[in-house]
């Protein structure tokens, strides 16, 4: 009774605080306001057992990120072969593509819903539930892999799971000041890229299995399924126990059917046009988009190109990822610092000007390397390296400069929307890279060109960022809707 009694004094003094602050905040009171421990000063102000709350959920959000990497990890080095299991060779390329594309199409969807629905006042922990359940299925479905029929759809089930990435995104920007939104976003990305660093030891592990369970086959082409499955149903049993949707919020959390009663679809499509007319904003998706495309493409062609180039073969390739695993965690440690005195965006236009060196280096070289020469390996290695260490740096601030163009109540529906972009460009670079793995320069100089594109529009829009980042009210309160 104590504790309750001290959850409902914290919740009435954060009401009065802010009422305070914006008199104008009690006559929107019917907008639901998903008002959550943002100000330092309240932050300060937590019983010892609402921050223990507070860091479990947010552990419980760096495991699921981890998970993202790990699958990641050990299912796109694998599924060269998988795919190779039930298609011709000269097939393999284009059906991986429509693999990772589907996985990303789903989830791009799914994003969208998900945001919605936690704008509009169901449980984050529910949604979480429920993603994770799709991703579950998703991979015991891919264990089984009957046909490639059933791998595809396995994917496409599992992108679904995925749709929890943006409230959970959305979760970070609210229990974060704008001074400390940046280094959050680092650590929690961050943790996907050590999932990738992890990812490849798996892949060492699962190579030895050879035994049978339920009568099926298990190889390291189909034990990822199973592996991931086993450590989505740990995040299930972590989420159970560990993770608190805020105890803050002005209107109580609504049921799943309560909000689809209140709320058309129409009207999240209306919602959503209305967002992202802002120049700044349509940047930022480009960008992120642009990014995204490059990334996939590059993760797509990395397989069957370093075989057929270098004779490489699955654990070449995971050891790799690994490599690439410890520069981005390197990365990222380093923007949790370099963030406090540069701002977001100049970090991002910095990265463009890096990933632009990148691709120059990979148009002017790698097309007129021999195959099975190895003379060119360690500009291919520069290439990578290159690519790799400018991914992180967009992937942060994207999405914090994003989050910082959208008002509280829109953030789960405004990560919707980017994750949407990105999905949609982890759609189209698959496919556009397994279009063109014999057309190797072709597809270097498209990625040159974009990304040079996305350099300019960075430089050309750099001045309309907003740059308050010591705003804590802004983040806290958005303007009033007179329209209402």
């Amino acid at each position: 009774m104590d504790n309750q009694e001290n959850l409902e004094k914290k919740d009435n003094d954060m009401q009065n605080y802010l009422q305070q602050q914006s008199p104008s905040l009690g006559k929107d009171s019917d907008n639901r306001k998903r008002l959550n421990q943002t100000s330092e000063e309240y932050l300060n102000s937590l019983t010892p057992t609402q921050r223990r709350q507070r860091i479990t959920t947010l552990l419980v959000i760096a495991f699921i990120s981890l998970l993202t990497g790990i699958d990641y990890a050990i299912i796109l080095p694998t599924a060269w072969g998988y795919v190779n299991m039930f298609m011709h060779n000269h097939y393999g390329g284009f059906v991986v593509g429509i693999l990772l594309s589907v996985f990303a199409l789903s989830g791009s969807i799914a994003g969208i819903l998900f945001g919605f629905l936690d704008d509009i006042g169901v449980s984050l922990k529910k949604l979480v539930l429920c993603g994770t359940v799709f991703i579950i299925i998703g991979n015991i479905l891919y264990f089984i892999g009957i046909n490639i029929y059933v791998v595809v759809i396995s994917r496409l089930i599992a992108g679904i799971g995925m749709g929890l990435v943006p409230p959970l995104l959305a979760e970070l920007t609210r229990r974060s000041t704008p001074e400390t939104r940046t280094p959050l976003f680092a650590k929690i990305l961050g943790c996907r890229q050590v999932g990738l660093f992890f990812g490849p030891c798996f892949t060492i592990f699962i190579k030895q299995l050879h035994f049978k369970l339920f009568g099926l086959q298990v190889t390291m082409y189909n034990a990822p399924g199973l592996l991931m499955a086993v450590l989505w149903i740990v995040v299930i049993l972590l989420t159970l126990c560990f993770f608190y949707d805020s105890p803050i919020a002005i209107t109580d959390p609504k049921s799943l059917s309560e909000a689809l009663k209140n709320n058309s679809f129409r009207q999240v499509y209306k919602y959503c046009l209305s967002l992202i007319k802002s120049p700044v904003i349509m940047v930022l998706l480009v960008t992120s988009f642009i990014a995204y495309f490059n990334q996939t493409a590059l993760e797509t062609t990395l397989t069957p190109f370093t075989n057929r180039q270098f004779n490489w073969h699955e654990i070449d390739v995971s050891i790799l990822f690994a490599v690439a695993g410890i520069e981005i965690t390197i990365v990222y440690i380093g923007l949790h610092y370099i963030s406090k005195k540069v701002r977001d965006q100049t970090i991002l236009v910095s990265a463009f000007i890096i990933l632009s060196i990148a691709c120059l280096i990979a148009v002017i070289i790698l097309p007129f390397s021999k195959i099975g020469s190895t003379k060119y390996l360690p500009i291919f290695l520069l290439f990578v390296g290159l690519d790799i260490l400018a991914l992180p740096l967009i992937a942060v601030t994207t999405a914090t400069l994003f989050s910082r163009e959208m008002n509280l109540e829109q953030q789960g529906i405004g990560q919707g929307i980017q994750r949407f972009v990105v999905n949609i460009a982890t759609v189209v670079g698959p496919l556009f890279a397994g279009a063109l793995l014999q057309a190797t320069w072709t597809m270097l100089l498209v990625m040159f060109i974009i990304v040079l594109l996305a350099t300019f529009l960075l430089l050309f829009m750099y001045r309309s960022f907003r740059t308050n980042q010591n705003d804590e009210l802004t983040a806290l309160i958005s303007p009033v809707n007179n329209s209402s």
